[in-house]
Formats: structure tokens, sequence, C-alpha cells
């Protein structure tokens, strides 16, 4: 079931939290006993978590960035009118 775009954060948050607790749980992959569908998404999470992490620290450097200008902008701005 997809999630609706104005909770696809907050919903995809809880699923992977259960994920996440159900493997804390567990001491090795035969805990788990995975189907080969579950297993295949094991996997596949991975590569989405790990690409989902580059995204967030490319979000926040921009943000970052942005954040910089704009108060490099406002000091110049004073300084100016000084």
């Amino acid at each position: 079931m997809s999630s609706m775009s104005y909770c696809l954060f907050e919903n995809t948050d809880s699923e992977l939290t259960r994920c996440v607790n159900k493997m804390a749980d567990a001491r090795s992959l035969e805990d788990l006993d995975f189907n080969e569908y579950e297993l295949r998404a094991f996997h596949t999470m991975w590569r989405t978590c790990r690409d989902f992490l580059a995204e967030h620290e490319r979000l926040l450097t921009a943000e970052n960035q942005r954040a910089y200008e704009e108060h490099n902008a406002a000091f110049n701005a004073a300084i100016d009118g000084a």
C-alpha cells in the first residue's frame, strides 16, 4: 500500500522503525525467517536507505549553504549600512 504524499515520510518512518525493531530482535538472518521476496526486499531496502542518507545529506548541505549565504548577505548589508 502506498502512502499519500502529505504523510509519505511519517508513514514510511513508522514502517521502517518496525523493520529496524524486528532486525534488532534477531540474532541472525535466519532468525528473521525471510521468504525469497522478503530477503530480496531486505537487500533492496539497504540500497534505498543508503540513497536516502545521501539525499538527506545533500539537502541539509544545500540548506546550510543557503542559510550561510543569507547570513553573509545580511552581515554585508549591515556593514555597508554602518
